[in-house]
């Protein structure tokens, strides 16, 4: 074949395989799916996260000490400010028995009053005295200073009495510190000691947690946060053993993404009346759609 020849017959291969190239090209783009402008966005049901209690603390012994009662079992709810459980007191309510005697005790001021009353008579008796030149200017200046001692022993009586005051609050709060008070409504979750211990400062003695409301913490992509709303009431879905739709108002979003899997955390709470609802069930945002709140 000449030269010419075969020029052209490899220009004709190279355009023909162009040419195929080209066509499948065409061919694979009209296959594609077509992108829509509505983008319905991340399948968000990836994202789960669980509901846990709203609040929950580890309650120690308040003192190093006997434990003498726990009032509650472990499955019993609890109203904010219920007693839960008390350590030895004996000598302590001794301490505050007679830091209330001291307290409420009249007798020192009376004593002053009387000391006054006595000195303010001397005083009179001396100043009509002396205008009758029966007594000297130097006695009278002394019943004067008698007057004026006189009244600094009543404000002092007054100002112990004032201590002793202060001193009852101190003793009774003393006195509060060995019992222990349920922080805010909560079901007791957890017994750690029984009556009869002796625990430090470091020892739990109960676990409450509070199950209204319930807190969803889900990690959603970073590309939904400025779609999310602060306020407003979301549709979640709950898994095992709650499997049904629950409204979910969005508390926060922290405000830092999670660069390993491109997450921000949410917290959601969940009305739960009742304690209906066990803690610890999984939960994912249906969508971003809200039913509510704002």
């Amino acid at each position: 074949m000449s030269q010419p020849r075969a020029r052209r017959h490899l220009t004709r291969q190279l355009t023909a395989a162009a040419l195929a190239v080209s066509a499948a090209f065409i061919g694979a783009v009209a296959l594609a799916p077509a992108q829509s402008n509505n983008d319905a966005g991340p399948d968000l049901s990836r994202f789960e996260g669980i509901a846990y209690p709203s609040k929950q603390v580890v309650l120690n012994a308040p003192i190093d000490g006997k434990l003498t009662a726990i009032h509650f079992e472990e499955g019993e709810f609890v109203k904010a400010g219920t007693l839960l459980a008390q350590m030895d007191d004996a000598e302590q309510l001794v301490v505050v028995a007679s830091a209330r005697l001291q307290s409420e005790s009249e007798a020192e001021i009376n004593r002053a009053k009387f000391g006054l009353a006595e000195a303010v008579i001397l005083l009179d008796r001396a100043t009509e005295t002396y205008e009758k030149d029966a007594a000297s200017e130097w006695e009278v200046r002394r019943a004067q200073l008698q007057k004026d001692q006189a009244d600094a022993d009543l404000q002092i009586a007054h100002d112990r009495k004032s201590l002793a005051g202060a001193n009852l609050e101190l003793e009774e709060a003393r006195l509060n510190r060995l019992r222990l008070l349920a922080p805010f409504d909560s079901e007791v979750i957890e017994r750690n000691a029984e009556p009869g211990a002796t625990l430090t400062q470091t020892d739990p003695v109960l676990a409450v947690a509070a199950l209204d409301p319930l807190e969803a913490h889900i990690n959603l992509p970073v590309r939904v946060f400025d779609k999310l709303k602060i306020g407003a009431v979301y549709q979640l879905n709950a898994g095992d053993p709650i499997n049904q739709t629950l409204p979910g108002k969005l508390k926060h979003v922290y405000r830092i993404i999670d660069t390993a899997s491109e997450t921000v955390r949410c917290v959601f709470t969940i009305e739960n009346p009742d304690a209906k609802l066990v803690a610890g069930f999984p939960v994912y945002l249906s969508n971003l759609e809200t039913i509510g709140g704002e």
